[in-house]
């Protein structure tokens, strides 16, 4: 698993122009003094030849050029250092970015509260805005000798799912039940409540707590090589004779990363869930400039404390995102475990409704819990970090390979012809080699400890 950070902003390496006109005035410079030298110098009784520009002109352009490269080299090194530090940066962000960018499809869902269409009243859509006090805090009971209540209640809840879980891509899949006040035994309920509605799924798990979103990051992480086709079903009902300050709700999603769509659906993409998040004012910024979503117009949450609520609204109105804010609590009454669940659903409808991209907070044991619904599937930038420029090697290379010219040409340009010709040619081949691969291995070292450094500059790793 991630975590959810990046490196601070690397300064940008500035632009080296090498000094080509400078460079040129002072090799036209030197030739002229390199000719004047040799022209004073030459004998009066012999005739201009190859030697006279080998010595004049050649041997000098030589011995420049080895000079140029050779102060290149220190320069190369620390510009590679700086953009390997830029790769390293660029390199975290694009991957924390494929890692945000991983989803589940929302296929299906269903809702049950004792409100018609809490999306569509929250958002001022449709009817009026709920407000705690005047909202029904039941859902009307049915009654019926052969079933439990519980049975009864998963009944309504999945029937409107049952099409879309008999259709042949959907058929095997496994359940995941929370029944608030529940025990195992309401496995069975779901299991004779899929009977009924003509389903099977291959295993029903019973969790004795209410999920949090890493439910979600857990399945989005299996899912990679596997096929996933998963219903998470929520109900969070009070006993029948107790009373309340939160609403009873019940929800059911249907997920799966093989998305059969169907005529007019829009697909409905939930994000990998950023959650257990102590610390909203580091990592909530993170996430926000990840962006999984780029322009999310609604923010739905339940259970945060004031310590989580205000330094994320701050956040959001620093960067001018997210006007539309809706606090489930104030329309529903007070917090419950199944609120965290809710709120995933009221977005999938307001997304349905197209009402844009939507966001989800929750949170439990004061550990913030974070997620995007959308029906556009976006997909990290693939663009290229790294920039073209000559590494220390390269420019150790050229030293080294002019060095050696220089070497020829000295040797040949001002040794004496029967002193020539007692050299070995492998004494030529060694004095040809020899530097090139001298400094060719010392670039060679230069540009690995420069990305060595910057390696261990950047993620702090001890020699």
């Amino acid at each position: 698993m991630m975590n959810w950070w990046l490196f601070k902003e690397q300064k940008k390496p500035e632009r080296s122009e090498f000094p080509v006109l400078a460079t040129v005035i002072i090799a036209l410079f030197v030739l002229i003094i390199s000719v004047a030298v040799r022209a004073v110098t030459w004998p009066g009784d012999k005739h201009v030849d190859e030697y006279f520009f080998t010595q004049s002109v050649v041997f000098p352009l030589l011995v420049l050029l080895c000079v140029v490269f050779l102060f290149l080299i220190p320069v190369s090194t620390r510009k590679h250092y700086e953009e390997t530090r830029v790769a390293i940066a660029k390199e975290r962000e694009e991957q924390l970015k494929q890692y945000a960018r991983r989803h589940l499809i929302i296929a299906g869902w269903a809702t049950l509260t004792p409100l018609d269409e809490p999306a569509l009243n929250m958002l001022k859509l449709e009817g009026e805005f709920p407000l705690a006090p005047k909202t029904p805090i039941k859902i009307p009971r049915e009654y019926d000798f052969e079933f439990t209540q519980t049975e009864l209640l998963l009944n309504r809840l999945l029937a409107p799912l049952a099409e879309k879980l008999k259709t042949p891509h959907y058929r095997n899949f496994d359940s995941t039940l929370w029944v608030r006040g529940g025990d195992e035994s309401c496995c069975d309920d779901l299991r004779r409540t899929f009977e009924r509605l003509g389903l099977a799924s291959n295993k029903i798990e019973y969790l004795q707590d209410c999920p949090d979103y890493s439910l979600v990051t857990n399945w989005i992480d299996s899912s990679t090589n596997y096929v996933t086709n998963r219903l998470l079903v929520i109900v969070d009902m009070h006993d029948e004779g107790s009373e309340s300050k939160s609403m009873e709700n019940a929800s059911a999603f249907w997920l799966t990363n093989i998305y059969g769509k169907t005529e007019g659906e829009k697909p409905m993409y939930l994000y990998r869930p950023i959650t257990d998040v102590t610390d909203v004012e580091t990592v909530i910024p993170v996430y926000l400039y990840i962006a999984p979503v780029s322009s999310p117009k609604t923010l739905w949450y339940t259970a945060l404390s004031k310590v989580e609520k205000y330094p994320l609204m701050q956040i959001l109105d620093d960067r001018k995102l997210v006007a539309s804010r809706l606090d489930v609590e104030t329309s529903f009454g007070g917090k419950t475990a199944g609120y965290r669940w809710l709120v995933l659903a009221l977005a999938a409808d307001a997304v349905k409704y197209s009402q844009g991209d939507q966001l989800v907070a929750a949170s439990d044991n004061n550990k913030l819990g974070l997620a995007a619904v959308s029906s556009r599937l976006t997909t990290a930038p693939s663009s290229s970090w790294y920039v073209d420029y000559m590494y220390p090697w390269q420019y150790g290379g050229l030293f080294g390979m002019f060095l050696s010219g220089s070497l020829f040409v000295g040797i040949c340009g001002f040794g004496k012809p029967e002193a020539m010709a007692n050299v070995s040619g492998w004494s030529v081949l060694f004095w040809a080699l020899f530097p090139l691969t001298l400094f060719l291995s010392m670039g060679i070292m230069a540009t690995w400890h420069a990305g060595n450094e910057a390696y261990r500059d950047m993620w702090g790793l001890d020699e």
